[in-house]
């Protein structure tokens, strides 16, 4: 304590004693003094601040060591963490004979010409299905190694890689024989496979070996590969074996490929037997993996191709829900877009609204995610006939996109189908007879469906032409769970007056499909034919009900209503039905014609002069040319 106040007192003077210093000294050894006192005033400050920032030089050293010290941490997290997440095809460098190597056929060489083959092929394996929804392999990479000298961050990784990760290595060799030469490649644990030839032969025995990799490392996308280059046959085999002994990832995805390259007797991808194998086939797959998109999306389309609407719906709006769920329904992140697109147009389809699904279709269409789609044209140009719009749909059928090689019997099918449907939304019913000949004549080895060969249209056709013994033989050979045959089957006992049996077939298809909007529509139509408005009216809102979005309800409606003499009703159903369906003659013509009623002629030579533009049936055509008579 007498130290420290021996010291404070040195560097500390005594106020007092200094007041009194200075009252007896002069004025110039005051100022000394007290500059002095400044002087040493300055020096203790800089000493301070110099002290202050050693402290905050110091905690920045700290920090930025920490920094340092976190960057490495995290950096090791990182490379174990990818390290553990590799699952990669590796393709390291072959041995090859010193002759060959002099040749420029090195090893690193060979090894790069079977990456090559290996991400060709990948790249020609189109499918919906996302790389981490397969039970082993790799995630679509393939690369090369070739191992480095020394220390470095690769051969880290590539350490790490080899203790955490799931790589699958291949390794191989390139061998002299008596005839030639012999190629062997090995993938990781797997067995190898070696081929042989002559030296010529050796770019034929790089793409076997490749080949081979692909089918051991990868084989469902090898199945899919072959189908996909139209060996059906094949590809059927591969998908089989792997449904039969695969992981159950696995299992469910071929099942559904089993179905889609199952032939039948007659070797046709499209018959009845055919289509009822797919069905079969995506039933078993859901029942294994029900979160499968694909699976819902295969079920759907089958059974609309037999006419089960109902149940394809609610397969659609299934797939529609998985693609839609946290993991895409299993389906790849660069088609997921697609995929619902394509769903959710074919579910528009389905209650009515075909702009909608002619246009998600087309979106579909140039999306390059079509897959193993066939028909993609046709679909699309029976939503443009279906919602009124013919020269549309005559338009796209007349460029259609190019059918997968493996599906071209069933692509051929749906455009046969589409020229079937366009004729009969024109009423030509002798070309609809015509076109369902050239159909069949196309496709010789399937049989005759009631969805692809257009049964019901020509068997309705059929009965419009006055043949009814026909037109009944035509229908009878329909499943009766076939809901557009069922609406058919009224239609054709209407036209021939028997309208109790006519009742009854629009009651069962009715219930055969509950949640659609068709079979109300048309009921409707018939009984408006038949002078009863209300009770067409009654089935016209049934019908809006299930679709919405639905035109032909609308306008049926705004006819019944005119029928009723409620003019001002009926415009207000037009011009709600106009938003739907745009090029439809016939709206227009009943519109002009109700305007008529309304005194507001100038208007209806507006309307009139639309419908003129557009296509319209031959009874629409006549009269039309009566409204311009009664004009003029």
């Amino acid at each position: 304590m007498a130290e420290e106040t021996a010291s404070g007192a040195s560097q500390a003077a005594d106020p007092a004693a200094v007041a009194l210093a200075l009252a007896g000294a002069s004025r110039a050894e005051a100022d000394a003094y007290l500059r002095d006192q400044r002087y040493h005033l300055h020096e203790q400050l800089k000493q301070i601040h110099l002290d202050i920032w050693e402290k905050v030089l110091g905690v920045l050293l700290r920090l930025a060591t920490a920094f340092v010290g976190l960057a490495v941490a995290a950096g090791c997290g990182f490379l174990i963490w990818n390290a553990a997440q590799s699952n990669e095809l590796v393709v390291d460098s072959f041995s090859v004979p010193p002759d060959l190597a002099q040749k420029g056929i090195s090893g690193d060489v060979l090894a790069g010409q079977v990456v090559d083959r290996l991400v060709t092929m990948q790249a020609q394996t189109t499918s919906f299905r996302a790389p981490q929804s397969y039970a082993s392999g790799f995630n679509a990479s393939v690369k090369l190694e070739i191992p480095e000298t020394g220390i470095s961050l690769m051969e880290l990784d590539r350490f790490l890689r080899e203790k955490l990760g799931s790589d699958t290595h291949i390794s191989g060799a390139l061998f002299r024989t008596a005839a030639g030469v012999r190629l062997t490649a090995r993938a990781g644990a797997l067995a190898s496979d070696s081929f042989e030839g002559k030296d010529e032969e050796l770019d034929a025995l790089i793409q076997r070996a490749a080949e081979a990799i692909y089918q051991r490392t990868q084989p469902f996308r090898y199945a899919t590969y072959v189908w996909n280059r139209g060996h059906d046959r094949e590809a059927h085999q591969l998908f089989e074996q792997l449904a039969k002994t695969g992981l159950p990832s696995d299992r469910a995805w071929a099942l559904v490929s089993v179905g889609s390259t199952t032939l039948a007797a007659n070797g046709s991808s499209a018959s009845d037997d055919a289509i009822n194998a797919n069905i079969r086939f995506a039933k078993r797959a859901i029942e294994i993996d029900p979160s499968i998109a694909l699976s819902w999306s295969a079920l759907g389309s089958y059974e609309e191709l037999l006419g089960r609407n109902e149940n394809a719906l609610f397969d659609y709006r299934k797939a529609l829900a998985a693609v839609s769920s946290k993991e895409h329904g299993q389906i790849r992140l660069t088609a997921v877009s697609a995929f619902q697109e394509n769903m959710q147009s074919r579910i528009s389809a389905m209650l009515g609204d075909y702009a909608a699904a002619g246009a998600g279709e087309f979106r579909f269409s140039q999306s390059g995610n079509t897959s193993m789609n066939p028909g993609i044209s046709a679909t699309a140009a029976l939503y443009h006939a279906a919602g009124h719009d013919t020269r549309a749909a005559r338009a796209t059928l007349g460029d259609p996109l190019s059918d997968p090689i493996a599906r071209l019997e069933l692509g051929g099918r749906y455009r046969g189908w589409a020229r079937i449907f366009i004729a009969y939304q024109e009423q030509d019913w002798s070309r609809v007879v015509q076109e369902a000949e050239a159909s069949i004549s196309e496709s010789p080895t399937a049989k005759i469906q009631p969805f692809l060969s257009g049964t019901r249209y020509v068997a309705v056709a059929e009965a419009r032409l006055g043949h009814f013994a026909k037109a009944e033989a035509l229908i009878a050979g329909t499943p009766v769970d076939c809901y557009p045959c069922l609406i058919a089957r009224a239609k054709i006992a209407e036209m021939q007056d028997q309208h109790a049996r006519a009742d009854a077939w629009f009651a069962q298809a009715a219930a055969a499909g509950p949640s659609l909007p068709l079979a109300h529509t048309e009921w409707g139509h018939v009984l408006l034919e038949r002078g009863d408005a209300n009770g067409a009216i009654a089935k016209f809102a049934l019908a809006r009900q299930r679709g919405p979005r639905f035109a032909d309800p609308l306008v049926y409606w705004g006819e019944a209503l005119m029928a009723k003499s409620q003019s001002h009703l009926a415009l207000a159903k037009f011009r709600q039905a106009e938003t739907l369906a745009p090029n439809w003659g016939r709206l227009y013509l009943k519109w002009g014609e109700t305007l008529i009623y309304a005194g507001k002629k100038a208007e209806a030579q507006k309307h009139f002069a639309r419908a003129a533009q557009l296509d319209l049936t031959p009874s629409e055509k006549a009269e039309l040319a009566r409204q311009f008579a009664t004009l003029h």
